[in-house]
Protein backbone atom coordinates (compact mmCIF):
# COMPACT_ATOMS: atom_id res chain seq x y z
CA UNK A 1 0.00 0.00 0.00
CA UNK A 2 1.46 3.51 -1.12
CA UNK A 3 2.43 6.16 1.79
CA UNK A 4 0.72 9.25 2.04
CA UNK A 5 3.54 11.12 0.51
CA UNK A 6 4.20 9.37 -1.93
CA UNK A 7 0.37 9.45 -2.86
CA UNK A 8 0.24 13.63 -2.64
CA UNK A 9 3.98 13.39 -4.85
CA UNK A 10 2.32 11.35 -7.80
CA UNK A 11 -1.20 13.35 -7.90
CA UNK A 12 0.00 14.89 -11.02
CA UNK A 13 0.39 11.64 -12.65
CA UNK A 14 -3.56 10.45 -11.18
CA UNK A 15 -6.84 9.66 -13.53
CA UNK A 16 -9.83 10.84 -12.21
CA UNK A 17 -10.83 7.70 -11.30
CA UNK A 18 -7.49 7.05 -9.31
CA UNK A 19 -7.98 10.65 -7.79
CA UNK A 20 -11.59 9.73 -6.36
CA UNK A 21 -9.83 6.65 -4.69
CA UNK A 22 -7.66 9.03 -2.74
CA UNK A 23 -10.02 11.15 -1.84
CA UNK A 24 -12.21 7.68 -0.18
CA UNK A 25 -9.19 6.38 1.18
CA UNK A 26 -9.20 9.87 3.21
CA UNK A 27 -12.50 7.91 4.59
CA UNK A 28 -11.68 8.89 8.46
CA UNK A 29 -11.24 12.24 8.05
CA UNK A 30 -14.67 12.64 6.08
CA UNK A 31 -16.26 10.49 9.24
CA UNK A 32 -14.97 12.87 11.57
CA UNK A 33 -15.63 16.18 9.84
CA UNK A 34 -19.48 14.71 8.91
CA UNK A 35 -19.82 13.63 12.81
CA UNK A 36 -18.88 17.12 13.72
CA UNK A 37 -21.28 19.24 11.43
CA UNK A 38 -24.35 16.13 12.91
CA UNK A 39 -22.55 17.03 16.33
CA UNK A 40 -23.15 20.80 16.14
CA UNK A 41 -25.99 20.92 14.21
CA UNK A 42 -27.86 18.72 16.75
CA UNK A 43 -26.68 21.13 19.45
CA UNK A 44 -27.75 24.11 17.65
CA UNK A 45 -31.04 22.58 17.40
CA UNK A 46 -30.93 21.27 21.19
CA UNK A 47 -30.41 25.08 22.33
CA UNK A 48 -32.38 27.03 20.20
CA UNK A 49 -35.30 28.24 21.58
CA UNK A 50 -38.44 27.85 19.97
CA UNK A 51 -40.07 31.38 18.69
CA UNK A 52 -43.88 32.26 18.09
CA UNK A 53 -45.48 35.01 16.84
CA UNK A 54 -47.47 37.16 19.39
CA UNK A 55 -49.96 39.22 17.88
CA UNK A 56 -52.45 41.78 18.86
CA UNK A 57 -55.43 42.77 16.79
CA UNK A 58 -56.73 46.35 16.55
CA UNK A 59 -59.75 47.79 14.51
CA UNK A 60 -59.16 51.54 13.32
CA UNK A 61 -61.70 54.25 13.96
CA UNK A 62 -63.94 54.01 11.36
CA UNK A 63 -67.89 55.24 10.31
CA UNK A 64 -70.70 54.45 7.69
CA UNK A 65 -71.16 56.70 4.70
CA UNK A 66 -74.74 57.36 3.73
CA UNK A 67 -74.28 54.61 1.60
CA UNK A 68 -73.76 52.27 4.45
CA UNK A 69 -69.89 51.89 3.49
CA UNK A 70 -67.68 51.48 5.91
CA UNK A 71 -64.80 53.71 6.36
CA UNK A 72 -61.90 54.92 8.54
CA UNK A 73 -61.34 57.91 9.75
CA UNK A 74 -57.84 57.40 8.48
CA UNK A 75 -56.84 54.85 6.04
CA UNK A 76 -54.83 51.73 7.69
CA UNK A 77 -51.49 53.08 6.03
CA UNK A 78 -52.18 56.65 8.17
CA UNK A 79 -52.45 54.69 10.85
CA UNK A 80 -49.65 52.41 10.27
CA UNK A 81 -46.81 55.32 9.43
CA UNK A 82 -47.81 56.69 12.74
CA UNK A 83 -46.88 53.69 14.79
CA UNK A 84 -43.25 52.63 12.36
CA UNK A 85 -42.52 56.59 12.63
CA UNK A 86 -43.45 57.97 16.19
CA UNK A 87 -45.26 55.52 18.36
CA UNK A 88 -42.81 51.96 18.06
CA UNK A 89 -40.04 54.36 18.98
CA UNK A 90 -42.29 56.13 22.24
CA UNK A 91 -43.20 52.80 23.22
CA UNK A 92 -39.50 51.11 22.84
CA UNK A 93 -37.64 54.15 25.01
CA UNK A 94 -40.61 53.93 27.40
CA UNK A 95 -40.30 50.12 27.79
CA UNK A 96 -35.98 49.73 27.84
CA UNK A 97 -36.02 52.53 30.42
CA UNK A 98 -39.01 50.67 32.71
CA UNK A 99 -36.95 47.36 32.05
CA UNK A 100 -33.39 48.85 32.37
CA UNK A 101 -32.12 47.23 29.34
CA UNK A 102 -30.54 48.36 26.15
CA UNK A 103 -32.10 46.29 23.66
CA UNK A 104 -35.34 44.30 23.26
CA UNK A 105 -35.03 41.13 23.04
CA UNK A 106 -37.99 41.16 20.18
CA UNK A 107 -38.75 42.81 16.88
CA UNK A 108 -42.27 43.99 15.77
CA UNK A 109 -44.05 44.43 12.86
CA UNK A 110 -47.29 46.10 11.58
CA UNK A 111 -49.47 45.52 9.14
CA UNK A 112 -52.94 45.51 7.19
CA UNK A 113 -54.66 42.66 6.10
CA UNK A 114 -56.07 43.04 2.78
CA UNK A 115 -59.30 44.99 2.10
CA UNK A 116 -59.98 45.17 6.12
CA UNK A 117 -59.57 48.02 8.34
CA UNK A 118 -57.36 45.69 10.80
CA UNK A 119 -54.11 45.87 11.98
CA UNK A 120 -51.56 42.95 12.86
CA UNK A 121 -49.42 44.32 15.45
CA UNK A 122 -46.87 41.14 15.79
CA UNK A 123 -43.57 40.49 17.53
CA UNK A 124 -41.77 37.64 17.22
CA UNK A 125 -39.56 35.81 20.11
CA UNK A 126 -39.45 32.71 22.80
CA UNK A 127 -42.12 32.61 25.28
CA UNK A 128 -40.20 33.80 28.26
CA UNK A 129 -40.47 37.11 26.84
CA UNK A 130 -44.06 36.65 26.50
CA UNK A 131 -45.32 39.32 29.38
CA UNK A 132 -43.19 41.63 28.13
CA UNK A 133 -43.88 41.76 24.95
CA UNK A 134 -47.37 42.03 26.32
CA UNK A 135 -46.75 45.13 28.16
CA UNK A 136 -45.03 46.37 25.16
CA UNK A 137 -48.24 45.60 22.59
CA UNK A 138 -50.56 47.05 25.62
CA UNK A 139 -48.50 50.29 25.69
CA UNK A 140 -48.94 50.51 21.87
CA UNK A 141 -52.34 50.54 21.30
CA UNK A 142 -52.76 52.67 24.53
CA UNK A 143 -50.56 55.23 22.29
CA UNK A 144 -52.71 54.49 19.18
CA UNK A 145 -56.26 54.95 21.09
CA UNK A 146 -55.32 58.32 22.25
CA UNK A 147 -53.75 59.60 18.58
CA UNK A 148 -57.63 57.98 17.16
CA UNK A 149 -59.77 59.31 20.27
CA UNK A 150 -58.48 62.80 19.19
CA UNK A 151 -60.16 62.44 16.01
CA UNK A 152 -63.58 60.81 17.24
CA UNK A 153 -63.69 63.69 19.37
CA UNK A 154 -63.14 66.17 16.56
CA UNK A 155 -65.26 64.65 13.69
CA UNK A 156 -67.89 63.59 16.74
CA UNK A 157 -67.99 67.48 17.67
CA UNK A 158 -68.13 68.38 13.83
CA UNK A 159 -71.25 66.05 12.66
CA UNK A 160 -72.70 67.35 16.50
CA UNK A 161 -72.54 70.89 15.48
CA UNK A 162 -73.79 69.97 11.74
CA UNK A 163 -76.92 67.80 13.71
CA UNK A 164 -78.05 70.77 15.98
CA UNK A 165 -77.81 73.19 13.17
CA UNK A 166 -79.88 70.96 10.78
CA UNK A 167 -81.95 70.14 13.69
CA UNK A 168 -83.23 74.49 14.28
CA UNK A 169 -83.82 74.32 10.55
CA UNK A 170 -86.08 71.74 10.49
CA UNK A 171 -88.13 73.23 13.42
CA UNK A 172 -88.11 76.38 11.80
CA UNK A 173 -89.34 75.03 8.46
CA UNK A 174 -92.19 72.41 10.88
CA UNK A 175 -93.33 76.52 12.67
CA UNK A 176 -93.90 78.03 8.96
CA UNK A 177 -96.98 77.35 6.79
CA UNK A 178 -95.51 77.60 3.00
CA UNK A 179 -95.12 75.25 0.55
CA UNK A 180 -91.45 76.04 0.69
CA UNK A 181 -91.47 75.30 3.97
CA UNK A 182 -92.46 71.97 3.05
CA UNK A 183 -90.13 71.09 0.73
CA UNK A 184 -86.92 72.62 3.02
CA UNK A 185 -88.64 69.77 5.90
CA UNK A 186 -88.39 66.90 3.65
CA UNK A 187 -84.47 67.78 3.12
CA UNK A 188 -84.31 68.83 6.77
CA UNK A 189 -85.10 65.69 7.72
CA UNK A 190 -83.59 63.46 5.28
CA UNK A 191 -79.91 65.48 6.68
CA UNK A 192 -80.57 64.62 10.31
CA UNK A 193 -80.96 61.27 10.05
CA UNK A 194 -77.83 60.62 7.98
CA UNK A 195 -76.17 63.14 10.50
CA UNK A 196 -77.69 61.04 13.20
CA UNK A 197 -76.80 57.64 11.47
CA UNK A 198 -73.35 59.00 10.70
CA UNK A 199 -72.50 60.15 14.58
CA UNK A 200 -74.48 56.29 15.93
CA UNK A 201 -71.64 54.56 13.32
CA UNK A 202 -68.86 55.96 15.03
CA UNK A 203 -66.13 53.08 16.02
CA UNK A 204 -63.36 54.55 18.16
CA UNK A 205 -61.64 51.72 17.68
CA UNK A 206 -60.50 48.95 19.94
CA UNK A 207 -58.23 45.94 20.19
CA UNK A 208 -59.92 42.59 19.62
CA UNK A 209 -56.90 40.36 21.24
CA UNK A 210 -53.65 41.14 22.92
CA UNK A 211 -50.17 39.20 22.73
CA UNK A 212 -51.88 36.08 21.65
CA UNK A 213 -49.38 33.36 21.14
CA UNK A 214 -48.94 31.63 17.22
CA UNK A 215 -49.96 27.59 17.66
CA UNK A 216 -47.00 27.00 16.67
CA UNK A 217 -43.51 28.02 16.47
CA UNK A 218 -42.18 30.05 13.80
CA UNK A 219 -39.17 30.25 11.17
CA UNK A 220 -36.70 27.12 10.82
CA UNK A 221 -38.39 23.31 12.76
CA UNK A 222 -35.68 21.60 14.09
CA UNK A 223 -36.44 18.32 11.66
CA UNK A 224 -35.48 21.27 8.70
CA UNK A 225 -32.17 22.24 10.78
CA UNK A 226 -31.57 18.60 11.35
CA UNK A 227 -32.32 17.75 7.45
CA UNK A 228 -29.97 20.80 6.91
CA UNK A 229 -27.31 19.39 8.94
CA UNK A 230 -27.16 16.42 7.22
CA UNK A 231 -27.19 17.46 3.88
CA UNK A 232 -24.06 20.04 4.68
CA UNK A 233 -21.96 17.32 6.47
CA UNK A 234 -22.44 15.08 3.23
CA UNK A 235 -21.49 17.64 0.97
CA UNK A 236 -18.74 19.12 2.54
CA UNK A 237 -16.94 15.62 3.74
CA UNK A 238 -15.39 15.44 0.55
CA UNK A 239 -14.59 18.89 0.11
CA UNK A 240 -12.82 18.46 3.36
CA UNK A 241 -11.22 15.34 2.33
CA UNK A 242 -9.82 17.16 -1.18
CA UNK A 243 -8.51 20.51 1.23
CA UNK A 244 -6.81 17.90 3.25
CA UNK A 245 -5.22 16.42 0.03
CA UNK A 246 -4.32 19.18 -1.26
CA UNK A 247 -2.57 20.97 2.04
CA UNK A 248 -0.65 17.77 2.17
CA UNK A 249 0.47 18.54 -1.54
CA UNK A 250 1.21 22.09 -0.65
CA UNK A 251 3.54 20.97 2.18
CA UNK A 252 5.38 18.27 0.21
CA UNK A 253 6.46 20.56 -2.71
CA UNK A 254 7.77 23.24 0.39
CA UNK A 255 10.25 20.55 1.52
CA UNK A 256 11.12 19.26 -1.69
CA UNK A 257 12.55 22.79 -2.17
Amino acid sequence: MRSNSAEVTNMEDLTLVGFVVMVLRQWRLMLVFMLAIIMLTAGVVYLKPAKYNFTTVYSVASYETAEGIKRGLETPDEVIAKISNVFLEQTRRSLLSKESIEQLPFETMVTNPRNTLLLSITSKSSEKNQEMIERFQENLIDLIQQDQQAIVESLTNSLQYQFEAYSQALEAARDANTERASELEATYIEAVTQLERRIASINEGNSTQVAVRSLEPVGLSKQLLLAIGFFLAFLLAPLAAIFSLFVKKVIAEYRLG
